[in-house]
């Protein structure tokens, strides 16, 4: 039987109310460094004051993935930047209150967020919320 190696995939997004980072696959000792430093150079050279990280796409964390987002959370507050963790799933949910760390999932106003439910296809439009430009605009924007 061959084994499924678990990869962390990441896409960074910038937008007016800061920057979305979303995050997919696994979470995990092997790929922890991968989250860590993809948030550290994104404050370092893009200075936001809001970032958001989305953890509906992981389908795995484990303890090492928890004490990741809270050390981001940790170094984010000293920089002064407003760190979030949102869409976590039932999985990512459970290892966290594992982990007795529910209040990395909180909300600035101390209230819970949903979880994600089900994994939904994402469309290719940006709602209003998406921080993701259009793709008529994207194809007109000059290539770099």
């Amino acid at each position: 039987m061959r084994q499924v190696s678990r990869t962390l995939r990441m896409r960074l997004y910038s937008g007016p109310i800061g920057l979305y980072l979303i995050a997919e696959g696994a979470l995990d000792t092997t790929s922890v460094h991968q989250l860590t430093r993809a948030v550290d150079l994104a404050m370092n050279r893009l200075n936001p004051a809001r970032f958001t990280i989305d953890v509906g796409g992981l389908d795995f964390i484990d303890v090492a993935g928890v004490a990741t987002l809270i050390a981001c959370r940790r170094d984010a507050d000293a920089r002064g930047v407003t760190l979030r963790v949102v869409q976590a799933s039932a999985q990512v949910r459970a290892t966290v209150d594992a982990c007795e760390a529910a209040d990395l999932l909180a909300c600035a106003d101390g209230d819970r967020l949903p979880s994600a439910g089900p994994r939904r296809h994402r469309s290719h439009r940006p709602g209003p919320g998406c921080l993701r430009p259009t793709r008529r605009s994207r194809r007109n924007q000059p290539s770099r």
